[in-house]
This record gives structure tokens, sequence and C-alpha cells, in this order.
């Protein structure tokens, strides 16, 4: 773990920042899982939060200097990177930082919570509304990772720089995603008549 100076909502007004280093994946899953179930508690009653769905961290693994994962909550699924290893830089409260990935490049935001100090996310699904169940979500999640992971799912359009590209490849990616749980409910579908 390591200090440093942060600036807090933009504005002038520094404060010293915990930056926590993860040394495993289960330490990882079980911080954030505590951090944002706390989060959730303080959250309660607000009416964007899907009540089919709970905290979890899902797949978190070594990933160049970072643990990069899943996170699933009742108002977000985000891609997360937190430090594997200290005097890993992450950008100030809010900013972003472009991440290239197998399949294509990616904006993370900066972002701080007590208990876990400075992390990077990128938003899959904010709200989750959409999504009918935690099982539902979980397998979204890792396939989402996967696809993130894999150089196959990169295509010709994606290997455009990102700023570039008339489809980013985040959107590419969830077509592709969705796409694969549509077949699959579809395949399941004919299972069953």
């Amino acid at each position: 773990m390591r200090w440093g100076k942060k600036t807090v909502y933009g504005g002038e007004v520094t404060a010293m920042a915990l930056t926590v280093t993860f040394t495993s994946e289960q330490q990882v899953i079980r911080t954030l899982e505590t951090t944002f179930t706390q989060v959730q508690q303080r959250m309660d009653g607000l009416p964007f939060l899907n009540p089919r769905l709970q905290v979890r961290a899902l797949g978190f693994q070594p990933w160049q200097q970072y643990w990069l994962g899943v996170l699933v909550t009742p108002w977000f699924m985000n891609f997360m990177l937190l430090p594997r290893e200290d005097g890993v830089s992450v950008p100030r409260f809010g900013e972003a930082q472009l991440v290239n990935f197998p399949c294509g490049t990616f904006s993370f935001i900066a972002g701080h919570e007590g208990g876990i100090g400075s992390y990077m996310s990128c938003s899959l699904f904010s709200p989750v509304q959409e999504l009918e169940s935690q099982h539902l979500a979980e397998e979204i999640a890792m396939a989402s990772l996967k696809q993130l992971l894999t150089a196959e799912a990169s295509t010709a359009e994606s290997s455009i720089p990102a700023d570039c590209s008339a489809e980013p490849p985040r959107r590419t990616l969830f077509r592709r995603i969705l796409g694969q749980q549509a077949d699959k409910q579809h395949i399941q579908g004919k299972a069953v008549e």
C-alpha cells in the first residue's frame, strides 16, 4: 500500500489518498465485494438499483501490472483494473486513460473508493435494469472478459485506432457478446420444444 496526493472531484482541494496494492485474486475479490456491498447499503432504496442483482467480482486475473476482472453491482457492470504492483500509475480521479487489449482499445476512467484506493473502470452496462437475473449478469460479465482478451474478437474495423473508428471496439464487443447470448437462448429454446 502507498500514499499519494489526490485531487478531489477535480477541485483544488488535495488529500492524501491510499492506493492499495493487491497481491492475490482472492484479496481483490473480497475487497471489491465488501466495499461495494457497503456502497450498495448506502444507496438502498434508490430507483435505479436492480433488485435482481448483487455485488460480485468476477474473473480477476493478472494482466500486465494490474488485476483485471469485471465488477457486477445492482447499478453497473464494469471492467476493473486495480494495481498489482507498487508504483503502478493510475490517472487522477475522473481522468480517462486509453488501455490496449487484444480485441481493441478501451477508455478507462480513474476512480477512488475507501478500502480499495485508486482503480480504473470501463463501463459495460449502466444502469443494469435490463439484466433479468444474477446468472445472466455473470454470464455476460465472463463472456465480456473472455472477448476482451481474445485477439480474434478484433475485426478489421476495430484495428483502426479507437478515436478514428466509426464504431467503438466496446460496441463491437457488446454486439458479439449479445449475439452469442441470443444464439445460446435460441438453441436452448429449440431444445425445450
